[in-house]
């Protein structure tokens, strides 16, 4: 009989897994908004370059604060918030972000999400637990509205007024809009769209408004653009929901035509390979976005400005003790190199958490240069720009 057991060991892990795919199918395709003819408006905090949105979860009487993330597949709560309104687990999926890091998450039932005055009723969410070093719970405490929940609407996103539209009926499109058509998968709304850099067409870029970032590309892509001054970044500063992840960025400034946009811009590629478009672009337009014909309008609000990144950077690795978390081949510092001092400063002479420090780590950086201490007592000046 044991010569068996291995096959049956097969077939039972093949039926599980088709369970559990059919419960996530079945929560992915569940959701639906009880309200008909309607038109809703919220206002959103603006936080970090991200849109940060108030909802009610089922009979929970406090509003709870997530990140409105067009990128996230599927809608996340907070573990323990999860846990204190009884959310059912319903399966268990593997969870993937853009920065490479895969969990295995339970996957919960939330019987209504109230944004506003509109339900949202018998939605999918991933049962989220950040690691210790995730930026996203200083951002939004509660977890992520995902594109589970964004396709069951049209939107439109004003950053100027920092408002959020959402209707059954599709937003009417002033002339000379910008147009991106796009695709999705079948059971989440998360937009792929194609653009030019260069002339050249880039496919299957993510319309991510749940990243601050401009425009990020795939490593490979780098090679097509050889003639371009460039500026190479190591960087471990880039915080999703599971931390950091190693990644080396090749910046090159280049013209993007995306939707008839035309601008010249700072283009980060990436070893992870990334490929996004993200609210350090889309935050100089109203943004449309219509479900039914899988088109994006973008209405120019001013022309569109984003700054070379960074070449440096720190975090903390302890109270007393800094950690490089960006740097450059130009800047004699490497990647993890432990930091006495920042400008005279120890972390906990600057920041009292880790999320004043995500918060507020910008203002470090709103001087010409910083002078650090290394481990030997030796001083550097580093430019910040």
């Amino acid at each position: 009989m044991t010569r068996y057991r291995p096959i049956m060991f097969l077939v039972w892990l093949i039926v599980a897994s088709s369970c559990s795919y059919l419960k996530n199918v079945q929560l992915l395709t569940g959701g639906h908004i009880g309200r008909k003819n309607y038109v809703q408006t919220l206002p959103f905090e603006w936080r970090k370059e991200l849109i940060v949105v108030k909802a009610r979860l089922n009979s929970d009487t406090t509003q709870r604060e997530f990140i409105f993330d067009t990128g996230a597949f599927n809608s996340k709560v907070e573990s323990d918030l999860a846990n204190v309104l009884g959310l059912k687990v319903v399966t268990e999926k593997t969870n993937s972000t853009a920065s490479g890091i895969n969990r295995k998450i339970e996957v919960v039932r939330i019987d209504s999400l109230l944004l506003g005055e509109t339900a949202i009723y018998s939605l999918g969410a991933g049962k989220l637990t950040y690691a210790p070093t995730s930026a996203s719970p200083c951002i939004a405490a509660s977890g992520i509205i995902g594109a589970n929940l964004i396709k069951l609407a049209h939107w439109k996103i004003d950053y100027e007024k920092q408002l959020l539209h959402f209707s059954d009926t599709p937003f009417k499109v002033v002339e000379r809009s910008y147009v991106l058509p796009f695709e999705r998968p079948l059971l989440s709304g998360t937009p792929s769209i194609n653009l030019e850099v260069e002339g050249k067409k880039v496919e299957n870029i993510l319309f991510d408004v749940g990243y601050n970032g401009g425009l990020i590309l795939p490593i490979a892509v780098a090679s097509h653009f050889e003639n371009t001054e460039s500026k190479i970044i190591l960087d471990q500063s880039t915080s999703g929901i599971y931390g950091t992840n190693t990644d080396s960025l090749l910046v090159k400034k280049l013209e993007v035509n995306v939707g008839g946009v035309k601008t010249r811009i700072p283009v980060e590629f990436s070893s992870l390979n990334k490929a996004l478009l993200g609210n350090e672009f889309l935050k100089h337009f109203v943004v449309i976005i219509n479900y039914d014909t899988k088109k994006i309008y973008l209405q120019k609000q001013q022309e569109v400005r984003i700054a070379t990144p960074p070449g440096f950077s720190v975090a903390i690795q302890n109270d007393s003790l800094w950690v490089v978390s960006r740097t450059a081949p130009e800047i004699p510092l490497n990647l993890g190199e432990t930091l006495l001092s920042v400008n005279g400063k120890k972390p906990n002479e600057l920041f009292i958490s880790h999320c004043d420090y995500v918060i507020n780590i910008g203002k470090l950086f709103e001087q010409d240069r910083l002078v650090v201490q290394k481990m030997d007592g030796s001083f550097l000046n580093i430019p910040t720009e």
